[in-house]
């Protein structure tokens, strides 16, 4: 039999008297769920506060990004989380690849984007690699960052704490009556701030905004794993309570039970020179007692000596932890192992799952680096050089980015299961590729060059020794003669192919006995 209970205030108290909590017990009533969670909440006298999101960040987002830089300075866990994150969604950068149609202009404008992109930065301390990842790391440490495109052809990094208006609740963005920004105002550094006065509203239109934005009313953005600050400050808790219990277990080595204790430790201990008055206070807490490494009890009735059990902290530190450190991940879609480095207690099948679920979070801010900030930047240079007369005056130019992709966690396993789509039609040979990283023109041409070295390879041993050898294997490749797929082949593995044998043993007779001919 279950009994439901609703929440409610009593109807007639006085002002002096607390707000207490009546719980009567009625059946049909559950008030911990649906609408009558919030009658709970207003009974409790708890409240939420009503408003866009602009208000919220004028209330609360510096002092979370303080707190962010904070966490990313001092928090081993919070560092490492935020940068394998950043290694999943940018890694080395996005790869150009221009689809015009006309090769030698792709060509062409590939090349030039490459010379720029090596050091897009007005400080020419970063490529543009590195560029990529710092923006990535600002939009999740930070919620966004600004780039000030400057008459040098070349950006200018701005800090989300330097988009900062005139007062502490300005944002710092100039808006029209629709909400579209006008204009940025950037500050420059100094000692202990940024200076916001007499700054003028730069143009948006010189301005490239990298936003993580989550509300339609939403202006600027916060740190992308704010809602778990409040778990990582438990999780600190958490590593300094057990090392602190630990500390204090390595100098307790025994308890000794005995009459007049006190007294009688008196007795046997002798003054701490390393205390002084101002330290410990009273005479008690400045002795100590000296004991050599074996030490003999001699107990009377009722006195006993107990050793201290060294286990006695955390006896589920490692669980709790792990569970705390699961839900820190989860604002980033990252699962325990990437937050941990750690995947020993994984298998095949569970770490690929887990890296699908985070790899969906990813393609979100792969999409927004993309669309913010490599496309702008690249339609700006293209214009430039267009206006130079370097390429042709073509508006558009046809192009995509080749982004980081799922990784390969077992190398067999993917490579059957790549092939296995090829053949079955379900995918292309572009799209493994790009599972790779890598452009499937460019594979072509150095595949290209491989089998015609491998050709020129078994045509010379041919014209040397008078053998006709396959020129497969000079290319990496299976040699001829074998009508199974490579996906045969692999589950094959126990039981070699005799016919590949019998054919290479039987190339092998063939050059050694012309080898020998000529001697």
């Amino acid at each position: 039999m279950s009994i439901d209970m609703t929440v409610r205030t009593p109807k007639k108290r006085t002002a002096q008297t607390p707000r207490p909590i009546i719980i009567d017990r009625r059946d049909g009533f559950y008030s911990a769920l649906g609408y009558k969670s919030a009658r709970t909440a207003t009974a409790e006298n708890r409240s939420y506060s009503t408003a866009p999101s602009t208000e919220h960040e004028l209330r609360d987002r510096k002092a979370l990004i303080n707190q962010s830089r904070a966490f990313r300075r001092d928090n081993p866990i919070y560092k490492g989380m935020i940068d394998a994150a950043v290694s999943y969604i940018v890694a080395n950068g996005f790869e150009l690849q221009v689809r015009s149609g006309r090769p030698t202009v792709d060509k062409k404008i590939e090349s030039l984007w490459r010379n720029w992109f090596r050091s897009p930065e007005i400080t020419s301390l970063h490529t543009g690699p590195k560029l990529a990842q710092m923006v990535c790391r600002e939009v999740l440490v930070a919620g966004d960052v600004a780039m000030l495109k400057t008459d040098k052809a070349l950006v200018q990094v701005f800090e989300a704490e330097q988009i900062a208006g005139k007062g502490y609740t300005d944002p710092g963005i100039k808006t029209n009556k629709l909400g579209q920004p006008t204009g940025f105002y950037l500050c420059p550094w100094t000692k202990t701030g940024v200076r916001s006065d007499n700054i003028a509203s730069t143009p948006a239109d010189y301005v490239l905004y990298i936003a993580n934005l989550d509300r339609p009313s939403q202006l600027r953005g916060v740190p992308a794993a704010q809602s778990s600050f409040a778990m990582l400050h438990r999780i600190n808790d958490i590593c300094d309570s057990e090392a602190i219990a630990w500390q204090l277990l390595s100098r307790l080595a025994v308890t000794v039970n005995r009459e007049d204790a006190a007294e009688a430790a008196y007795l046997t201990s002798r003054t701490d020179d390393t205390k002084s008055d101002d330290e410990a206070d009273g005479d008690l807490a400045t002795r100590v007692t000296d004991i050599d490494y074996a030490l003999m009890f001699h107990a009377n009735p009722g006195e006993k000596v107990a050793g201290v059990e060294r286990n006695i902290p955390g006896q589920n530190f490692g669980e709790s932890l792990r569970m705390f450190l699961r839900m820190l991940g989860l604002p980033l879609g990252l699962p325990l192992e990437i937050v941990l480095l750690d995947w020993t207690q994984s298998n095949y099948s569970q770490s690929r799952g887990v890296l699908l679920q985070a790899y969906q979070r990813f393609l979100n801010l792969q999409a927004l680096i993309e669309t913010r900030f490599y496309r702008p930047l690249f339609d700006w240079r293209l214009a430039a050089w267009q206006s130079q007369g370097l390429i042709g005056q073509s508006r558009i130019v046809e192009h995509e980015w080749i982004k980081p992709v799922f990784p390969w966690i077992d190398q067999l396993k993917e490579a059957q299961a790549w092939a296995t789509q090829v053949e079955r039609g379900f995918t292309t040979h572009s799209q493994v590729c790009k599972s790779l990283n890598r452009d499937r023109a460019d594979e072509n041409e150095r595949r290209q060059r491989e089998y015609t070295e491998a050709i020129e390879i078994a045509q010379q041993i041919e014209k040397k020794t008078g053998v006709t050898v396959p020129w497969e294997p000079f290319a990496g490749l299976k040699a001829a003669g074998s009508d199974k797929s490579l996906l045969a082949q692999d589950a094959e593995t126990e039981s070699p192919n005799e016919n590949t044998e019998s054919l290479a043993e039987a190339v092998a007779e063939k050059v050694i006995a012309a080898l020998k001919g000529k001697h």
